[in-house]
Parts: C-alpha cells; structure tokens; sequence
C-alpha cells in the first residue's frame, strides 16, 4: 500500500452504517465519509487484514451494496464487416 501513491485507505466503523476514505491527491491528504440511513456497509470478514477493491467494486460499496458480488463482464465487440 502506497499512502502518497493514489491508494486509498478505507475504514468501516463498529455500527456498520458509517465508512471513511483516507487519500493522497497529491497536495494533501483528503477524507470523504458517509453514513447510510438504512443499511450497513458490507464488510469482509476479520480474518482479512487487507482487501484490495477495483474502482468498480469501490462504487458498489459506497453504494451500500455487497461489493463482493462485481465481476467483471464480458466487453462487447462488434463484428468486423468480411
């Protein structure tokens, strides 16, 4: 994890209905935080000390969502003319 490199840091607090992002944007440090008003954040289990997100997945849990259920999709590729 690189602080000062664009990675994010991401914290969940005991209640599960509050979450807080830690980042660099090259100034300073930055901290965005947000409160869902009737749900919790999905969390991964204490066992994982670290957990890496796509940009994707970080979307989906700032959303209130089990991020733990993106994939990726298969791309769609028009056909090329013969």
């Amino acid at each position: 994890a690189h602080p000062f490199g664009g990675d994010l840091f991401v914290f969940r607090a005991k209640r599960k209905d509050r979450i807080k992002i830690v980042g660099h944007d090259g100034t300073g440090l930055w901290m965005y935080q947000k409160r869902l008003e009737t749900s919790g954040f999905v969390w991964p289990s204490r066992d994982q000390t670290t957990v890496r997100l796509t940009p994707a997945q970080l979307a989906v849990l700032l959303d209130g969502v089990d991020w733990q259920r993106v994939r990726a999709g298969r791309r769609y590729r028009p056909q090329r003319a013969a």
